[in-house]
């Protein structure tokens, strides 16, 4: 594929869920006071693998809905843009924008600045889109190469 969007892919997906892991494990020794401190250093390998593709699935359902998909290629194209500047581009009102900026939020395709409310695509999400769009790229070039040799029936 191609090495600089894998290597984006993982380095978000890696951050995200290592994020989330340390939050956890974080939010038990404060709160729970010993019913889960220490789970996070007994994680096995496989355990991991498990929690990475997990997420990772969960990233490309999110990314893979069309109109999300469609305010991760906006965000492309933008340094910031406040939420509020996405709906007239989904359509979408206000509180549907919301949720839906939450949930590519909670896999890491996004970030929103809690002080003045501007969104941002994160590396993942620049990742995701670059994969995506090499493989239509070259789908769109095949089926045009297919469909041009077919005799007409």
């Amino acid at each position: 594929m191609n090495q600089e969007a894998d290597g984006a892919i993982l380095a978000g997906l890696v951050e995200r869920v290592r994020s989330l892991l340390l939050g956890l494990d974080r939010r038990d020794r404060l709160e729970t006071a010993g019913k889960f401190v220490g789970w996070l250093p007994r994680q096995t390998r496989e355990q991991l693998d498990d929690i990475a593709r997990d997420m990772l699935l969960r990233v490309l359902r999110y990314a893979g809905d069309p109109v999300n998909y469609g305010i991760l290629e906006h965000l492309a194209e933008q340094d910031a843009v406040n939420a509020a500047d996405l709906m007239p581009k989904t359509g979408l009102d206000r509180v549907a924008v919301a949720e839906r900026l939450n949930d590519l939020a909670q896999v890491g395709l996004v970030t929103q600045d809690m002080v003045d409310g501007q969104v941002r695509g994160t590396s993942l999400a620049v990742g995701v889109r670059a994969i995506v769009e090499q493989i239509a790229v070259q789908a769109g070039g095949q089926l045009l190469d297919g469909l041009s040799n077919q005799e007409p029936g």
